[in-house]
């Protein structure tokens, strides 16, 4: 079969003069609405701070944005990789199948009956007679002015033929070019990709050279796999997606559970379960723990400095004034002002010496008195019994303890005794015959025990009951018939974050009802 075709420039397009100006009108409404466009974008300014922001204050986040990107960056790889590999293997596929056809092509031409080149048998295989089969193939005669007379061409192109760029076009026609075979990607027919090989031949019986051209379109070999590979490549990503969000969670998971165990680690401390960390934790992990527990050490170390420096304090406060008050016992009767100047100064020393005492255990409020656990119920009855033997030759009164179970006191023994003695010492100064002291466990989501002290006194009315429930109330000489020195007493409640409420008991004295933390 064999056709005369001439090369020539495209023709120019009649509607270019109003393409140029649809062209114009897209750039004037480019300009016009780009500064709303601007104005738009800033609109997600503050996502990207608030975005930003849950990076710096979350580890999770963190792991999250670093996986996704990861993600990100290897789909992008696997995409161009996927696409070099796809090229290459087309090439295989490809430039066997058309050199393969121009050997075939250049030994069965020869000349016609006019005296142009014709072929004796056509390629074997059909595709190649299919109108755009994807598979063409082209022979055209080299003219004297480097121009190419095309005189046969595949039934496949139908009435068209293979356009080759002027440039290549030279390049492959030169007098002076390689007789080899060379392996193009070129446009084909309706601009579709086309892998070709051209050649450069001369026909026996035939003056001239001869240009074989023999093209392959890549979707003429993927098109038969096309819905499998897509549906194969849509599994895969949903597979890897899937694999992905859950080796992120897995990360995330196993990542930060270190720092969940030395979350568990330090309420233990706080709740003075244990005195410093003793988990096992990774390398990365060492030196915070480290210094966790040499700031718990370091707290320890001023709650015992202090107390010994109270202690100190009143040894050397004590003694002058206990020398003074002997010699102004032993003065005249007029010296009765001394006395009195000289106990309310004891008295003061003493308070302000306690209210130090607790402000340094304050100091090391969240370290120091984590670490102390102290058993309630035995300190209980050893204040009963001591509280016994002061009142046994003093006056007739019964003091008792309900309790269901022992509750651990999280703070320390002296500051205990000392809130609690202060509420049984008063209920049995001011009590008629019976005091009853009950130990509560913690109810409900608050950690508090309760010590509950009532007495049968006369206890307080309801004015002297409001003032006592005053924050900073001070009752120490304010209330006839129950002397309350509740100043050092709330104090040391607060340090410890608990309450002291005053009620009127079922016996018909004061009920005080002094909560405490408990250890879990």
């Amino acid at each position: 079969m064999s056709d005369a075709r001439e090369h020539g420039p495209p023709a120019p397009s009649p509607a270019s003069t109003s393409a140029d100006a649809q062209t114009e009108e897209k750039q004037a409404s480019t300009r016009s609405t780009a500064p709303a466009a601007h104005a738009g974008g800033s609109a997600g300014v503050p996502y990207f701070d608030r975005f930003r922001a849950l990076i710096r204050r979350s580890l999770a986040a963190r792991l999250l944005t670093i996986a996704i990107v990861s993600v990100l960056s290897l789909v992008a790889m696997g995409v161009i990789a996927h696409a070099q590999f796809q090229r290459q293997l087309l090439r295989l596929l490809i430039d066997p199948e058309i050199q393969a056809v121009a050997d075939n092509l250049v030994a069965n031409a020869g000349p016609g009956l006019g005296g142009e080149i014709a072929l004796q048998d056509l390629p074997y295989d059909p595709r190649y007679l299919q109108p755009l089969s994807g598979r063409y193939f082209q022979i055209a005669r080299i003219r004297d002015d480097a121009s190419l007379d095309v005189q046969v061409i595949s039934p496949s192109l139908f009435d068209i033929s293979i356009p080759l760029d002027a440039k290549l076009q030279n390049e492959l026609i030169a007098p002076d070019a390689p007789r080899t075979a060379r392996f193009l990607d070129i446009p084909g027919p309706d601009d579709e990709p086309l892998r070709i090989v051209a050649r450069v031949q001369e026909i026996p019986q035939l003056e001239g050279r001869y240009l074989f051209l023999v093209g392959v379109a890549p979707r003429a070999i993927l098109a038969p796999a096309a819905n499998l590979v897509g549906i194969s490549f849509a599994i895969f990503l949903a597979f890897c997606a899937v694999m992905v969000a859950a080796v992120t969670v897995l990360q995330i998971r196993v990542g930060l559970e270190p720092l969940r165990e030395l979350r568990r680690d330090i309420a233990e401390v706080r709740r003075g379960e244990h005195e410093r960390l003793r988990g096992d934790y990774p390398a990365e992990l060492q030196p915070v723990t480290q210094e966790l527990n040499a700031l718990v050490d370091h707290n320890r170390e001023v709650v015992e400095r202090a107390r010994r420096h109270v202690g100190n304090l009143a040894h050397a406060l004590k003694t002058p004034i206990a020398v003074l008050k002997n010699a102004a016992a032993e003065g005249k009767a007029e010296d009765a002002v001394m006395q009195q100047s000289i106990s309310e100064m004891e008295s003061f020393v003493e308070r302000q010496l306690r209210r130090a005492r607790v402000a340094a255990r304050a100091e090391a409020r969240a370290g120091a008195t984590i670490a102390y656990r102290t058993p309630v119920l035995t300190n209980l009855e050893d204040l009963v019994f001591m509280m016994e033997q002061k009142y046994d030759h003093v006056k007739a009164i019964d003091i008792s303890i309900e309790a269901d179970g022992d509750v651990t006191f999280r703070g320390e023994r002296e500051d205990l005794l000392e809130m609690v003695a202060n509420l049984i010492d008063n209920a049995c100064k001011y009590g008629r015959s019976q005091v009853i002291v009950r130990l509560l466990p913690p109810s409900g989501s608050e950690c508090l025990f309760e010590v509950v002290v009532e007495d049968d006194g006369p206890g307080l009315g309801a004015a002297d009951l409001a003032k006592a429930m005053a924050r900073g109330a001070r009752l120490d000489e304010a209330a006839p018939g129950q002397g309350l020195g509740l100043s050092i007493l709330k104090e040391t409640v607060d340090l410890y974050a608990g309450e002291l409420l005053f009620e009127r008991s079922e016996l018909g004295g004061l009920k005080a009802r002094l909560r405490l933390p408990a250890t879990d």
